[in-house]
């Protein structure tokens, strides 16, 4: 009995270990689907992030699109103020440092 714990033991220790090497070579990017979390990242230094506001029905929730831009240090969130009205309203926009500062307590 304790030579088939050893032996399921030492198996499940070396498929563990293939694994781990094995997930060590392939590339970050084969994990990151941003577009698939409503994110877009862009080399121009915006970062476009949509989000739930737990508002609307189940079928349609409204959104919030937020809007990071990393050469102001800027964030920016828009929303629609109506379902009828299509037009992307400026929510509320503010400086990250600031932010920051404020939930640090400073």
């Amino acid at each position: 009995m304790k030579t088939t714990h050893a032996i399921l033991a030492t198996s499940a220790f070396a498929i563990t270990a293939l694994a781990i090497v094995e997930a060590g070579r392939l590339h970050p990017a084969a994990f990151a689907t941003p577009m698939a979390a409503g994110m877009n990242t862009g080399d121009n230094g915006v970062t476009v992030l949509t989000a739930s506001t737990g508002q609307g029905p189940d079928e349609a929730p409204y959104e919030a699109l937020f809007v990071l831009d990393n050469r102001t240090e800027m964030i920016l969130v828009y929303g629609i103020e109506s379902p009828t009205d299509r037009r992307l309203v400026l929510r509320s926009a503010a400086s990250l440092p600031a932010l920051f500062r404020a939930a640090r307590g400073g």
